[in-house]
């Protein structure tokens, strides 16, 4: 079972041990965001995707090695 985007970013940020304020600072967008997206309200933009990898990058889980496999196997890919 593929889980939705909330719970990727949900499972990505508790993995990386930062609240959701941390995460929408790391990502420039507002609290209320990460909490619409971690409650499956709406989803990140393109842009917003690649913010997310980008800061999974910067910290150390740039190859996704470290992130529970069902993480892993639904993470969007790069375009």
């Amino acid at each position: 079972m593929s889980e939705n985007p909330g719970n990727l970013i949900r499972s990505l940020r508790q993995r990386l041990g930062i609240t959701q304020e941390e995460f929408a600072h790391a990502v420039a967008v507002t609290v209320s965001t990460v909490n619409r997206w971690e409650n499956a309200h709406s989803e990140p933009s393109k842009l917003a995707w690649r913010a997310i990898q980008e800061l999974a990058s910067r910290r150390g889980l740039a190859d996704l090695a470290s992130l529970p496999s069902n993480v892993q196997s639904n993470w969007p890919q790069s375009q």
